[in-house]
């Protein structure tokens, strides 16, 4: 029977267990999140997303142009409107779009003219 190589030794056990964690964990963080919605499109992600900043959005200034936004009733808005939330590597597929994943000030897009 032949001896196990010294690296082999030094990577058993635990310390081999750890670095599987290790290696899984990291694969698991390389993809980013993205909105998916069948049969949606770019304008329709862009207009509920917008809605959605606004709605649960607490506003800046006396003109209402920046607000704050709750990312998690952000979230919660868009999956109420049926939008589904992913981890896509990048580029992400068709049909997957980028959302606000954490609270922050930002710029609130006008809220759309009604069509007549």
């Amino acid at each position: 029977m032949h001896p196990a190589p010294a690296r082999f030794l030094a990577l058993s056990g635990p310390r081999w267990l750890g670095l599987v964690v290790v290696a899984g964990l990291l694969l698991v963080g390389c993809g980013k999140h993205y909105w998916g919605k069948p049969g949606a499109g770019p304008a329709d992600f862009q207009r509920e997303s917008a809605e959605c900043a606004r709605e649960n959005a607490v506003l800046m200034g006396s003109n209402k142009d920046y607000g704050i936004v709750i990312a998690d009733l952000y979230k919660n808005c868009l999956k109420a409107r049926g939008w589904n939330r992913a981890q896509q590597f990048e580029p992400a597929p068709a049909g997957w779009f980028r959302g606000i994943e954490e609270d922050g000030p930002m710029r609130l897009e006008a809220s759309p003219s009604p069509r007549l």
